[in-house]
């Protein structure tokens, strides 16, 4: 096992998941000149010794032997690199600069950042504003989403409640709006039926559905940051089947919780009507159907302006104030309303 184990001390990566070209002529090499010495062994071969015939036997079992070790260790260096890459990578990672980052390291890095990754089995996974690229020696912003001016407007329209307000956060799994707004000193109920990781004094998760959430007292405020737009749809239906009023009626159990004059805060797709299998997009007539029951204190819409720019289009403090639908998608609304008694 000589020629094996000088194998494994000089195994090293060629770049192309393989063997190095300079391990297999090393190998090739020792190989040679191992069956160079029996060949010469044989050559002075006296009658005091075994048999010619003896001597090429020996001669032909070593040359198995040989060739079996470089097949073993061929098939075992090719097994300890799929073991040891994982490993290699991630001790590379450790100390890495970007430009040590190969493909391979940037399509895991990728994938570990997405909502496939494996964040999203323990519920860790956040739809975070900006979406970060890599690529082999370098990172960029991939794309910034309609979070950029979900998450601050929120933020901006409960502003005036003084700390210490009763907020419930209705599907706000993959967000820290609710733990930030606890984290003020509000007293936040995230409704998540997958769950919320994040714990806090002032935070309470309750693992149900809108429908079955049912407070000890109204609330001051109420949350639906991108949430409306998937109630009845695809795979947020309880049954997988569409039912096209369904967000109709989760803002009358929203107006329900809610105290006298109690805020509700709203962001959705706003654009040409329509439903897909992930969500809708509201145009002005659909939209104010959702604030039956409710007085509009402020509308605004916000734009995409490229793949990494949103802004501000349109602020009005109704529907009715100037408020159209644009003519294609890309498009966020953005309300704030109070119900009324």
């Amino acid at each position: 096992m000589r020629i094996a184990k000088a194998v494994l001390r000089r195994v090293r990566p060629s770049g192309r998941g393989g063997v190095d070209a300079d391990l297999i002529h090393a190998v090739k090499n020792e190989l040679v000149d191992e069956i160079g010495g029996i060949k010469g062994q044989m050559v002075a071969v006296n009658a005091g010794t075994r048999s010619v015939q003896d001597q090429q036997s020996m001669a032909g079992t070593r040359i198995e032997q040989l060739l079996a070790e470089v097949s073993w260790t061929r098939d075992e260096v090719l097994a300890a690199f799929e073991r040891i890459t994982p490993m290699a990578r991630a001790r590379l990672l450790h100390a890495a600069r970007i430009t040590d980052i190969d493909q391979p390291t940037a399509d895991a890095l990728n994938y570990l950042g997405s909502h496939l990754g494996p964040l999203s089995d323990v519920g860790l996974w956040r739809n975070d504003p900006v979406v970060v690229e890599w690529a082999a020696g370098t990172a960029r912003v991939g794309a910034v989403n309609e979070r950029i001016v979900e998450q601050p407007y929120v933020h901006g329209a409960l502003a005036s409640l003084p700390p210490g307000s009763r907020i419930v956060d209705v599907g706000g799994g993959e967000s820290l709006v609710g733990l930030g707004l606890a984290s003020l000193g509000h007293h936040v109920t995230v409704i998540e039926p997958a769950g919320y990781p994040y714990e806090h004094p002032n935070l309470t998760v309750n693992e149900a559905t809108l429908e079955e959430y049912e407070p000890d007292a109204p609330v001051d405020a109420v949350i639906l940051l991108s949430a409306i737009e998937h109630f009845g749809i695809g795979a947020y239906a309880n049954n997988g089947e569409l039912d096209a009023d369904a967000d109709l009626a989760a803002m009358k159990v929203v107006r329900d919780l809610l105290a006298p004059d109690g805020i509700v805060v709203l962001t959705t797709p706003f654009g040409p009507s329509a439903v897909n299998e992930l969500e809708r997009t509201y145009d002005v007539e659909r939209l104010g159907s959702l604030f039956e029951g409710y007085r509009i204190e402020e509308v605004v819409i916000a734009s995409r302006q490229d793949a990494t720019t949103w802004t501000v289009t349109t602020t009005a403090g109704s529907l009715d104030d100037g408020i159209t639908t644009p003519g294609a998608p890309g498009h966020v609304a953005m309300v704030r309303a109070r119900r009324t008694a």
